[in-house]
């Protein structure tokens, strides 16, 4: 009987000191030390009421001014005389047609575009009509940004400088998942104009590199699921392990005073005399 207690007792504390097993390991099947291909491309997709800075570039710059201005605006302090740029708001705000008003050329198609294609159209467009001889453009998102959210050491919004961040970029800035996130089924919430797509990526495998949301688009939510225990002791206030492992312990106590009390032969003996 003695025996029994014990291995119910051992196998209590063997429960409430094993959790689930969850991957940490971020890319653990990849190959170490050897080149691998990327099929992953990045692009950035221009949609409606996105901002964008479109900066044309020349041998001739004074040809160029009229075509700058706006990107490099400025604005005036409230009760001072004193003006400071703002990324934020300068550029051209892509309307809900589509399109953005840009100097001289008019009303220009940009949403559904690539920040590339757009930039390689407005050169076509100044060359055409003989504004500038050689332009080169170069078209960025001052407002570019992504939240993460969920089981990571600090949820926040990122303001994005470039026009590219990975999801492992995003986290690193976030501190990192939490030993209570699941690293193999981050989703990544996505607004594509009207639509919105919820897709998954698993960090743990080489698979998230060819994964269309390896590099972040513009407004995507990263949300980092909680582990199934971090749920229930989250939502149920629930915590058995800690219960089986009290619940044990005080079986044991117990034990130990009634044996001790009622069947070690010595305190029979000693209580028979």
């Amino acid at each position: 009987m003695r025996n029994r207690f014990w291995l119910f007792a051992f196998a209590a504390l063997l429960l409430s000191s094993c959790a689930t097993r969850h991957e940490y390991a971020y890319v653990k099947d990849a190959p170490r030390n050897e080149e691998m291909p990327i099929t992953n491309n990045y692009t950035t997709t221009i949609f409606a009421g996105d901002r964008l800075k479109i900066r044309v570039d020349s041998r001739t710059q004074q040809s160029t001014l009229p075509f700058n201005e706006e990107t490099n605006r400025s604005i005036r302090m409230p009760g001072s005389n004193q003006t400071v740029s703002d990324p934020t708001q300068a550029g051209y705000l892509v309307a809900q047609d589509g399109t953005i008003q840009y100097p001289i050329l008019g009303r220009i198609p940009a949403a559904g575009m690539t920040l590339d294609e757009l930039a390689r159209s407005i050169e076509g467009r100044l060359v055409e009509g003989r504004y500038v001889k050689d332009p080169t453009v170069t078209v960025s998102m001052p407002n570019f940004h992504v939240t993460v959210v969920g089981e990571v050491a600090q949820p926040k919004m990122i303001q994005v400088e470039g026009n590219r961040i990975t999801i492992f970029e995003a986290i690193a800035q976030c501190g990192d998942v939490t030993m209570d996130g699941l690293r193999d089924n981050v989703k990544v919430i996505r607004f594509e104009g009207e639509e919105t797509t919820v897709g998954e990526i698993n960090l743990t495998s080489r698979e998230s590199l060819d994964s269309p949301f390896y590099y972040l688009q513009q407004n995507d939510v990263v949300y980092v699921e909680p582990t199934p225990k971090k749920k229930k002791t989250s939502y149920r206030n629930e915590d058995w392990p800690r219960y089986i492992s009290m619940t044990a312990s005080g079986l044991s106590v117990a034990y130990t005073l009634v044996y001790r009390m009622l069947l070690d032969p010595k305190t029979r003996i000693s209580n028979q005399k």
